[in-house]
């Protein structure tokens, strides 16, 4: 459907009256309205976009008379709140009366940012106006008199005194008074809706994305479906979900997949009727309002988060291997909240085996691995879609000797999948803090990893880069300390077990006998990986369904299985 076409009837937005009136703002109304708190932006606008060449290209186009577009407003009530638009921070009381932004977010930041001293403590909005060049500059600190800041060529006292300081561009003042015309002069063309309804904003918002900065599809989603006053956002609940489980923040649009996902397998489709009546039908969840589906996704993601947590073994964010993992988890706890033992336990086979055996089953973390695995998950059908999830990661090994193969230990990133496996494997040893001699925590983790995508902080090596094999597993180790720290510290009575040490490796270590070392550590390593994941991967073992699921009365199983 073409982006202006008339929405279908069930699709239709609400179709109340709505008012409106144009008014002119200068750039000085423009600042008031920040300044005394009338003016807001909702919560899916805070995000500023634009860079300093968009500011800079801005103010060039007022300077040579080029049109950039009006603004949309929407006058509606608004409550008490600490606002910052760019720079600018205000205290805004409640008011009936508060002109939020629709559209024009960018252009309103920057003009009123550039234009004050306190905007330009911002250096996307520290702009001036070159007296040689004759044009809009950023300003560089040792240009001295040949560039005027853009706020003292607004305010007519701040220029005075300029030129006060820099006499000699008192022959520019003509031309300064003339470029102070044009900023003071400018009208900006605005639409104030006063009598619309949150619905028809939003869908107005929508239409008109397809100019400036497009945003991205969590952004998105919130500004059609989520709602400031009720703090129904994607980030809002990556927030949430940080807070309750430690496991890290979940990108934004980690979220909105995982909204979408719990709903309906299929993540190509369109965003923006996700909660009509035709979308609705083929949902998971057809009752569900949006509010609901905000709810009950942040209730998904924990309860997948914590089984990788307290099942699997997965202490953070940053030591998953693939994200369709997270979010397959999440539309089987959305859709069995209270899933029956046995499945629990095959799910965390499930999750091993695509994590060791991703190259054998061609899973590469695309959105079509994650397509194709929770389009297996069917609503009222727990342990059919368990088995279906179970076949679909059958791994071929011919021995449990032979688990380690699978993995790439010749080349270790911290990126990377199987690099992502090797440390699960070392965290379920529960290595100890070298300082201490206790096991590091979970939440010790999550401190050291706060604001990290992977977990390369917490990744130390233990030899040398110039040392042949340096670049493998056998070189790397989970430390809150770096690498002559860990060496200084480690002596008899460290738990170097948990560590995946001996004496002897130990030994090789302190005395700089580095390839001694990796050759020793690598195949403790090895050993330790073809048990681990020979038992978590269930190796040998019957993954028949929950024992529950027959009868043996003579009757049908009360669920049908694949």
């Amino acid at each position: 459907m073409d982006r202006w076409s008339p929405l279908v009837e069930d699709e239709r937005m609400d179709e109340s009256p709505a008012s409106s009136t144009n008014h002119d703002y200068t750039i000085a109304d423009l600042s008031a309205l920040v300044k005394t708190g009338r003016l807001r932006l909702p919560q899916f606008q805070r995000s500023f976009r634009w860079d300093a060449q968009d500011i800079l290209n801005l103010f060039d186009s007022i300077l040579r008379g080029y049109p950039f577009g009006s603004l949309l407003l929407w006058e509606r009530e608004a409550g008490e709140e600490d606002l910052r638009i760019g720079a600018l921070e205000v205290r805004a009381e409640e008011r009936p009366d508060a002109l939020w932004v629709v559209d024009g977010q960018q252009r309103i930041t920057s003009l009123v940012n550039v234009v004050d001293p306190q905007g330009m403590a911002d250096p996307r909005f520290a702009l001036g106006y070159s007296l040689r060049a004759r044009k809009i500059v950023t300003i560089n600190r040792n240009e001295g008199s040949s560039v005027i800041p853009l706020p003292d060529v607004f305010d007519f006292a701040r220029a005075l005194e300029w030129l006060r300081r820099n006499p000699d561009a008192s022959n520019s003042a003509e031309l300064i008074q003339d470029v102070a015309r044009r900023l003071n002069g400018l009208k900006v063309p605005a639409t104030i809706m006063e009598q619309a309804n949150e619905e028809t904003l939003r869908e107005i918002f929508d239409r008109i994305n397809s100019r400036g900065k497009r945003l991205n599809a969590a952004e998105i989603f919130d500004a059609i479906h989520g709602g400031p006053d009720r703090g129904l956002t994607t980030s809002g609940i990556a927030k949430h979900v940080a807070e309750k489980t430690r496991f890290g923040r979940l990108d934004d649009k980690v979220v909105v997949q995982a909204l979408l996902v719990r709903r309906h397998p299929d993540l190509t489709r369109d965003l923006h009727n996700e909660f009509s009546p035709s979308r609705r039908n083929v949902s998971a969840f057809p009752e569900e309002d949006k509010e609901e589906a905000y709810k009950q996704t942040e209730r998904a993601l924990v309860s997948a988060i914590r089984f990788l947590q307290q099942t699997a073994g997965v202490p953070h964010m940053t030591f998953l291997p693939f994200r369709f993992q997270l979010l397959v988890l999440t539309r089987f706890f959305a859709l069995f909240p209270k899933p029956q033992d046995r499945n629990l336990e095959l799910m965390n086979r499930w999750f091993w085996r695509t994590s060791v055996g991703a190259e054998m089953l061609g899973i590469t973390g695309s959105e079509r691995d994650l397509r194709g695995m929770a389009k297996l998950v069917v609503a009222g059908k727990e342990s059919a879609s368990v088995q279906r999830l179970i076949k679909a990661a059958r791994l071929t090994v011919k021995s449990e000797k032979d688990f380690a193969t699978l993995l790439d230990l010749e080349t270790f990133r911290t990126n990377r999948s199987d690099s992502k496996v090797i440390l699960n494997a070392m965290w379920n040893k529960h290595p100890v803090d070298i300082r201490t001699n206790l096991p590091m925590t979970s939440d010790e983790l999550a401190d050291q990893l706060e604001s990290d995508s992977t977990p390369q902080a917490v990744t130390i090596k233990l030899v040398p880069d110039r040392t042949e094999g340096a670049g493998s597993a056998a070189n790397r180790l989970i430390s809150f300390v770096d690498r002559q720290e860990f060496i200084a510290r480690a002596n008899a009575k460290t738990d170097l077990a948990s560590l995946l040490l001996d004496k002897r490796t130990l030994g090789a270590l302190q005395e700089n006998r580095h390839e001694d070392f990796l050759r020793a550590r690598s195949a403790l390593l090895r050993r330790y990986l073809n048990d681990f994941l020979a038992a978590r991967t269930a190796y040998g073992h019957e993954d028949s369904p929950p024992v529950a699921d027959f009868v043996f009365d003579g009757g049908d199983p009360k669920e049908p299985l694949p």
